[in-house]
């Protein structure tokens, strides 16, 4: 009898030590779905990640128990939406060898695609998918509709797209349908779907989808969509909607569209909080369009002032002080021909301002007529200003006839060509890769320096020791050779 009591007493610890380990199990996948449906997906991962690892503890010491084929399935769901997908296959494996269970099964099947989508193999995600497609369990099949979206999508088949994503019920198929509709070039539809891209988990994806809109639609029709999402999303964080006013007023910039620039900078101001990073963002707007309007240097001094007046400001002080830095080494004399190249790529690649580098390149020219720099200085100019093309074309034709640049320029190959720019960048200061000298191609290509000024971002590292670069040459006129790009 004491041998029974004693067997009934262990029986009971084991049954309790498995049914607490699976409802952990249980719990921390209740949790990741929760993280998931609030946009939290790094905590999300970690929760799928523990409730896979406890289920497969049950998985190994409770192999035959009722519950082992939900520990199996749910080890195979947490690894595969955890980003352990390399982990997943054995147990998805099992499943299907031994589970007979129709919801686990399709369980199982979904953690397959999902791990298949990651991978980039659409046909097995949309094999996997046949079963969980057809299920009688409205979440599943919603998850299957979304996963089968994502599919068809790296498929390039955003017209099946749209259609999977309008089907599922998952929070992510909003900006995932709007993707899909961009994609296929359906502007209009997309502008009304993304419409409904309001969650507050989906900032980083509105702001991605403006950016598309405005590449695929255009920069109006970009700020379209984004004037009616404001208007939409009353909830939104107003350091969201600067950032996103900030960004549509950058693209404006980009495309020379100065006063819609004005107006988004200004309304961007308006909405951020003071004393944040928004506000000075949007406080730096009105000297960077009259940076990328300025034609000579002398135009930046008032903008000189208006930043180093917002220096002092707290709000504005960082984005004005790296700003401010750099307009005053475009402002600065340049004493050789290689320190005004070196200004006029300063102008171009980091401020924006391209009548003011392409002037600039004019000058270095001019200064000299016999340095290395005047022909490359007169083929950097001509992109920056268009107006002036066929008055620079004849200076490099009448003075510089016999250059490697000016016969580049015209298509014809010259091996003087590579001697050039390793010259030049050594005497720039600029750290030349040995077997690009020994290398001439066949064909050559307009030649233009390419950037190597600092980001805003980065203005400090002007006065660092110059970096190997790789130069943008200009697009070749059609029909063209092409010259070697040099490091």
């Amino acid at each position: 009898m004491r041998y029974s009591v004693v067997a009934l007493l262990a029986l009971s610890s084991t049954g309790c030590a498995y049914f607490n380990s699976m409802w952990t199990a249980e719990r921390y996948a209740k949790d990741a779905r929760q993280f998931e449906r609030n946009g939290r997906m790094s905590e999300a991962r970690s929760q799928w990640a523990l409730a896979a690892a406890k289920a497969e503890g049950v998985v190994i010491r409770h192999p035959r128990s009722r519950w082992a084929d939900d520990a199996l399935t749910l080890q195979a769901e947490g690894l595969a939406r955890s980003g352990a997908c390399e982990d997943a296959g054995d147990a998805i494996a099992r499943v299907r060898a031994g589970v007979k269970d129709q919801a686990l099964r399709e369980r199982a099947e979904l953690a397959d695609a999902e791990c298949a989508v990651a991978d980039g193999r659409p046909t097995q995600a949309e094999a996997a998918l046949a079963l969980p497609l057809a299920s009688k369990d409205e979440s599943r099949r919603s998850r299957a509709e979304y996963l089968a979206g994502q599919a068809a999508a790296l498929r390039r088949d955003y017209g099946t797209a749209v259609t999977h994503f309008e089907r599922s019920r998952e929070a992510a198929a909003l900006p995932a349908r709007a993707g899909a509709l961009l994609a296929a070039g359906r502007i209009t539809d997309a502008a009304a779907a993304l419409e409904t891209v309001t969650a507050p988990q989906f900032e980083t994806e509105r702001a991605d989808l403006l950016a598309q809109m405005a590449a695929a639609g255009g920069t109006t029709a970009g700020s379209a969509a984004l004037d009616r999402l404001l208007v939409r999303g009353k909830r939104m964080p107003f350091q969201e909607q600067a950032r996103l006013l900030i960004a549509d007023a950058d693209r404006h910039l980009a495309r020379g569209d100065y006063d819609e620039a004005a107006l988004r900078y200004r309304r961007a101001a308006q909405v951020a909080p003071a004393l944040s990073n928004e506000a000075g963002m949007a406080a730096v707007g009105w000297p960077r369009i009259s940076i990328a309007r300025a034609r000579q240097s002398s135009d930046l001094k008032p903008v000189e002032a208006e930043l180093a007046r917002l220096s002092a400001e707290p709000a504005g002080a960082a984005a004005a002080k790296n700003l401010l830095d750099l307009v005053r080494q475009s402002m600065r004399t340049a004493e050789t021909p290689g320190a005004g190249f070196r200004v006029a790529e300063l102008a171009r690649d980091s401020l924006g301002a391209p009548a003011l580098a392409g002037q600039l390149f004019l000058d270095v020219a001019d200064r000299d007529t016999g340095s290395l720099y005047a022909p490359k200085a007169l083929l950097a100019a001509m992109p920056l200003l268009p107006d002036r093309r066929d008055s620079i074309v004849a200076v490099l034709d009448a003075r510089y006839a016999a250059s490697p640049y000016t016969r580049a320029f015209h298509g014809e190959a010259s091996v003087a060509y590579a001697a050039a720019e390793d010259s030049l960048a050594r005497e720039l200061g600029v750290q030349v890769a040995r077997s690009s000298v020994t290398r001439v191609a066949a064909r050559f290509q307009r030649p233009m320096p390419g950037p190597r000024g600092p980001q805003l971002d980065d203005a400090e590292v002007v006065t660092a020791p110059r970096r190997p670069v790789t130069r943008t040459p200009a697009t070749p006129a059609r029909d063209r050779p092409t010259a070697p790009e040099r490091p």
